[in-house]
């Protein structure tokens, strides 16, 4: 990857410390992990198996999304598709797994959307009190690095959503759903100490298989940049 190269040399040949915490793939569980520990200032390794994704390089059309796909069937012995396919299909006995490969893991290929954690969960006894008292902070740290947004109502997908909250979700949540996508026309740069420039939503619909105008705050955009760019050399992605 370009991204392993570029911090290879900056590191320098001579690296032979180690790394205090490997983490495997970069989705959102690994990147958030993997900030908050370089952020920490502990040397920080992260691997993933697919590539950087650029926005011109997400499919906008069937023919696309299949060039995108790899299957494989352990018990048939069947493989077929790129290795670093931005889908991958796994099929073994009477089970299937679909996961996404790419720098962002499954943040690439989902909808964005957020909604906070119900009342009820967070106040689950299997979970260590402190998290109760710190909750609030940390959704909405989580909120300014995704720098999520309501869908404004000139949208024509506002609608579907506001009816779709209306049946299923508001009945759960005492706030309405927000995505982490940009629709602003310019970038918005308050609460984040990184910011990337990113393009404005469309509405295109493509979400599900990549945002082909960077408009998607995936975890490669936020916490990824956040991790490299203010705490090098404290993280590596391989």
């Amino acid at each position: 990857m370009k991204i392993q190269a570029e911090l290879e040399g900056r590191l320098g040949d001579g690296e032979e410390d180690g790394y205090d915490a490997v983490v495997v793939g970069s989705g959102y569980g690994g990147s958030v992990a993997a900030c908050r520990m370089s952020i920490a200032g502990i040397k920080v390794c992260l691997i993933e198996k697919g590539r950087r994704w650029e926005a011109q390089d997400f499919p906008t059309d069937s023919f696309k999304i299949m060039s995108t796909v790899r299957m494989e069937n352990r018990d048939l012995g069947i493989r077929f598709g790129p290795k670093d396919a931005l889908f991958q299909v796994h099929e073994q006995n009477d089970s299937v797994a679909v996961v996404a490969c790419g720098l962002g893991g499954g943040s690439l290929v989902n909808a964005g959307v957020t909604v906070p954690t119900p009342v009820r969960a967070r106040r689950n006894p299997k979970w260590p009190k402190e998290w109760e008292r710190d909750w609030d902070t940390c959704e909405a740290s989580a909120a300014a690095m995704l720098r999520i947004q309501s869908v404004p109502i000139q949208f024509p997908a506002v609608k579907v959503f506001g009816e779709i909250a209306e049946e299923q979700i508001e009945q759960c949540f005492e706030t309405s759903v927000k995505l982490s996508i940009n629709f602003d026309l310019e970038e918005p740069m308050a609460n984040s100490k990184t910011p990337q420039r990113m393009g404005s939503c469309v509405a295109c619909g493509n979400c599900l298989s990549g945002c082909p105008y960077n408009a998607k705050s995936s975890t490669d955009k936020n916490y990824l940049v956040s991790a490299i760019q203010a705490y090098f050399p404290s993280l590596l992605i391989l």
